[in-house]
């Protein structure tokens, strides 16, 4: 098949590289006309694109007979225009024909707070399109693709050169340290997408993450004495925020999916 990438950047490399091993033709955008050449130097085809920019002249060819194009490029940093990044993101899908499949690359960031555990049959987005970003482009997507679209909705993103551990080192006061933490690892992305255009799934929505919850300031300690980084202090709260909790089940047995990295204590 011929496959498309919208975004080749911390998840978009290493999967573009999987698919391209796995024998399907891959073409993809990168937001730096520098990082073509890199692209280039592992196979993939790529050209520079700027979604916030006029996509009126921009050629299509590269994207002819595409089977299934992956939206994987993150909400635009004006958090006052919560419609901008569903804008973009029909603007990325009017690059493709009207035959072409799509797998958004979503986050669980869309689940409101103490909420356990979050599944994707117990969320309503259209109750939130009015103020989260997220929530507005998974609608409008949806509302124009219909089952031709397939979103995942990945938890915190961990692996590669990615350590989030890393910004807790030493730090005082942190808050929450009770809530618990939601991580999926690079290599599980990866392959979470590679099974759901193995399963041809359509129309459905995935959750991404591993099953081990444990809380921040058990995690984010334990990482940072592994490091030999100084450890973060997390205050005993007397109303504590209780947190979401991310639900894999369906990913599980839906698409019979075992992660690599169901442990988050197996990703540092």
């Amino acid at each position: 098949m011929k496959i498309a990438i919208i975004g080749f950047g911390w998840l978009g490399l290493p999967l573009g590289k999987s698919l391209l091993k796995a024998g399907h033709e891959v073409v993809g955008t990168t937001t730096t006309a520098a990082k073509i050449a890199q692209l280039q130097q592992e196979g993939l085809e790529a050209v520079q694109l700027d979604l916030s920019g006029d996509l009126t002249q921009f050629s299509k060819d590269i994207f002819g007979n595409t089977d299934i194009a992956i939206l994987n490029f993150p909400p635009a940093r004006e958090k006052d225009n919560s419609q901008l990044y569903g804008e973009q993101s029909l603007s990325a899908v009017a690059l493709f024909s009207e035959t072409t499949r799509f797998i958004f690359v979503s986050s669980t960031g869309i689940y409101p707070n103490e909420v356990s555990p979050a599944t994707e049959a117990g969320f309503d987005r259209s109750n939130f399109t009015g103020t989260d970003s997220i929530a507005y482009a998974e609608e409008a997507l949806h509302r124009s693709l219909g089952d031709r679209l397939t979103i995942v909705r990945m938890a915190g993103l961990i692996g590669g050169d990615r350590h989030i551990g890393k910004y807790f080192a030493g730090k005082k006061g942190i808050p929450n340290g009770d809530t618990p933490v939601n991580l999926i690892h690079q290599d599980d992305c990866v392959r979470l997408i590679l099974r759901i255009i193995e399963r041809d799934c359509r129309g459905e929505v995935f959750n991404g993450c591993a099953s081990g919850h444990p809380s921040r300031r058990d995690y984010y300690t334990f990482y940072c004495e592994k490091q030999g980084l100084e450890k973060p202090e997390f205050p005993i709260e007397e109303n504590p925020v209780k947190g979401k909790m991310i639900s894999n089940e369906k990913s599980k047995e839906r698409l019979d999916f075992t992660y690599l990295f169901d442990d988050p204590y197996n990703m540092i």
